[in-house]
């Protein structure tokens, strides 16, 4: 199994695509920050609080989001392009394959959650010090934001298994936002049970309706699930769509 994780961290190392998502999604949050910061200390946004949504938003909720959409397209991609077979016959073990898989995909949640993470605080902490100002970024909501990425990573596989369709995943993972959305008004408070739902009180932003530690189980609990049933199905069905 470490032969097929360190061959799948290479594989993931070097196509130049993979590079060009991580350099654009840290971007991103540098610019996020910057722009958000630059505002700290006016009515509305001088609490800790609110001067650490921007970055555990921009990390915890579009790194995450996009760390799901990134997995899915590459996992379904190995069904679209037969790369799947090849890997197979290479290891035709299914069950440590899609671990591997999960495995190089929550490694990369974690690396780049915590990479975006440290890049915004450590771009708020200069602008903010100037004006007394603090995230009180503690050790708590720091995981709570891995939690997120690490999760989102994992959903993203387990949809790309789930649905061995590129486009099928993507609409997935998009049209939840939405369904969440619509949801909620039927189901009422029970949608901040949904994944995206769950984000707001696991980052600690306004509005959440439910604790933290109830998010992150609920969070953990739908991942476990997802990928629970795209092991039965990577196990059961062919491996051509």
């Amino acid at each position: 199994m470490i032969t097929l994780l360190r061959a799948d961290l290479v594989r993931l190392r070097t196509l130049r695509s993979h590079h060009v998502v991580v350099a654009v999604l840290l971007g991103l949050v540098a610019l996020i920050t910057a722009g958000s910061m630059s505002d700290a200390g006016s009515a509305g946004f001088n609490s800790p609080a609110e001067l650490r949504e921007p970055i555990t938003a921009s990390v915890g909720i579009m790194v995450a989001v996009a760390l799901a959409l990134f997995a899915a397209t590459r996992v379904a991609g190995e069904y679209r392009f037969g790369t799947l077979s090849q890997r197979l016959l290479a290891a035709p073990r299914r069950t440590q394959l899609l671990l591997v898989t999960l495995t190089t995909h929550g490694v990369l949640g974690l690396v780049l959650g915590a990479g975006a993470l440290g890049l915004g605080a450590g771009i708020a902490a200069p602008m903010l010090a100037d004006k007394d100002l603090s995230i009180e970024l503690s050790a708590s909501i720091a995981a709570s934001v891995l939690l997120a990425t690490v999760a989102f990573s994992l959903i993203g596989v387990a949809c790309g298994v789930i649905f061995r369709s590129q486009p099928a995943a993507v609409m997935v993972i998009v049209g939840m936002f939405v369904a969440e959305k619509i949801l909620g008004m039927f189901i009422g408070g029970a949608a901040a049970y949904l994944p995206y739902g769950l984000l707001t009180p696991l980052l600690r932003m306004e509005g959440a309706t439910i604790g933290a530690g109830a998010a992150a189980i609920s969070l953990v609990t739908i991942t476990a699930a997802l990928t629970g049933l795209a092991l039965v199905l990577f196990n059961r069905r062919d491996v051509t769509p």
